[in-house]
């Protein structure tokens, strides 16, 4: 059974409304009271839906005259904001498992997730790929008190989909902590880099509804490779 609350199934919908009927910038989508009517649900429901789809940069509000679609993103662009995986970012993304273990929690990252000494985690390194180019180098760490089940085929795809669809355990929020750093020898080697290049590191730690950390990734992007955007949220809905 997968995770999801009623209006972020009703986002997803309305998500596959805009696609369907091949909505563009600027073009408006139901009243509040006609998606009541569509979905069946409630208006608070709607309001919840259409605030998520807002924060995703999806839509957005005109006062007095309703909600209507915005520029979607651009294919192969990377959202350093979302707590989605990859592979609802890129199309055509691949992943190559390079590490996968069951290990006490190291140090530096039981401080960080604020552990106990010999706190048990699932470790995995992967190498993310689009169109065949290594995009980012990740090391992440999942703690088995809260990811009780993981394994090297999972991890082939998205672990968080798992997480949300297979464990039915939702995520929620994420830190993250940026830098720009220059790779070491073994990072190069597989990004296809040369060692001292530029990277764009990634720290990252994620919550679950309750404010548990249960996971902190390092992600190395290779400078040739990334491209990122942001957007904004409409504050208005």
């Amino acid at each position: 059974m997968t995770y999801m609350k009623k209006y972020q199934i009703v986002s997803d919908k309305i998500t596959n409304y805009i696609k369907e009927k091949g909505l563009v910038q600027g073009d408006k989508i139901p009243k509040i009271d006609t998606l009541i009517e569509m979905y069946g649900v409630s208006k608070a429901t709607i309001i919840q839906a259409l605030s998520l789809l807002a924060q995703k940069g999806i839509v957005y509000k005109v006062q007095g005259s309703g909600i209507f679609v915005r520029r979607p993103s651009i294919s192969g662009y990377i959202s350093l904001t979302s707590n989605r995986g990859f592979g609802e970012v890129l199309d055509n993304e691949n992943t190559k498992v390079l590490k996968f273990e069951e290990i006490e929690l190291p140090e530096k990252e039981r401080k960080l997730m604020r552990c106990d000494e010999k706190s048990l985690c699932y470790h995995v390194v992967r190498l993310h790929f689009y169109q065949d180019k290594p995009v980012v180098l990740e090391s992440s760490y999942f703690l088995k008190e809260y990811i009780p089940f993981l394994s090297k085929d999972i991890a082939k795809g998205s672990i968080f989909k798992f997480i949300e669809e297979g464990l039915n355990t939702e995520i929620r929020f994420s830190d993250k902590y940026i830098e720009v750093k220059k790779l070491t020898a073994e990072q190069a080697d597989l990004l296809q880099l040369e060692e001292g290049d530029p990277a764009l590191e990634v720290n990252d730690v994620y919550y679950l509804a309750k404010g548990q950390i249960f996971n902190c990734s390092k992600l190395i992007y290779n400078y040739q490779n990334s491209k990122f955007f942001d957007q904004s949220p409409d504050e208005l809905i």
